[in-house]
């Protein structure tokens, strides 16, 4: 049985008609790199959207005129500029280090209050079993997302720290496997003026290369998922329902 056919028995709603959704990104713009278009269109559609960024960012320079410290700033407050941008209602900070020795269990633990008191219908995330994705934040991050899915719903874990909840449906952006796409021409610009609120990342001589890129990659999206015969850009995505994160190994392939 495919994803779509499980969300239609399940009566799940389309991904771009959710009221709400939580999306939690390794480090300050991932969420704009993987899935800033959609976002966007998310909430001209109404759709309430909360980010939480799992990494303070102080990772994100080489310079060493620029401390630690001063980078966590620079990034927290570039999140708040991106966000706004794209229409993002709340933006927070969960403060592990940026490349630290944090563990998955750990964001796991601190997600978990968090999807039962926001109860999105929607969660989204970076997909960590990407073929060769590297990053330990990455990896850490989705896994520790699509775990605290399981155990939101869990009654005995974490008792007493809100109400059990069930997350409906998860996203995850950088997927290897997708099955959704999102047509994000009307969004693209948006998209690309929060990529470049993120001056510490991408106000660089990389960045007429790294925006070609994006571009390119999104108009082959499009024209072979979407429409062949006219230019069009597109964001793909992993959708699985809840359901499907847990003894359903037919999940890659759905």
């Amino acid at each position: 049985m495919t994803s779509e056919q499980i969300r239609a028995l399940l009566n799940l709603p389309d991904m771009l008609d959710v009221p709400s959704a939580l999306v939690v990104e390794p480090h300050p713009d991932d969420n704009e790199v993987g899935a800033g278009g959609t976002i966007k269109k998310l909430t001209e559609r109404g759709c309430h959207v909360v980010y939480f960024t799992a990494t303070d960012g102080r990772a994100g320079s080489e310079d060493p005129s620029v401390t630690a410290e001063d980078m966590v700033r620079i990034r927290m407050a570039e999140r708040q500029q991106a966000s706004a941008i794209l229409g993002v209602e709340g933006s927070y900070n969960l403060g592990f280090e940026d490349g630290g020795s944090w563990s998955e269990r750990d964001l796991m633990l601190t997600l978990v209050p968090i999807l039962r008191q926001f109860r999105p219908a929607l969660v989204m995330t970076v997909d960590p079993w990407a073929p060769y994705e590297s990053h330990p934040d990455h990896v850490k991050t989705g896994r520790a997302v699509a775990a605290a899915l399981i155990y939101a719903k869990n009654g005995v874990v974490l008792k007493g720290q809100g109400d059990p909840y069930e997350v409906p449906q998860i996203a995850f952006y950088g997927s290897a496997w997708p099955n959704v796409f999102v047509d994000v021409t009307e969004t693209w610009e948006s998209k690309l003026a929060a990529l470049q609120a993120h001056r510490s990342q991408f106000d660089t001589p990389l960045w007429p290369m790294l925006s070609a890129y994006f571009g390119a990659e999104a108009e082959q999206l499009y024209h072979e998922q979407i429409d062949a015969n006219r230019p069009g850009k597109a964001e793909a995505f992993k959708l699985l329902a809840s359901m499907q994160m847990h003894f359903f190994p037919e999940a890659m392939r759905s």
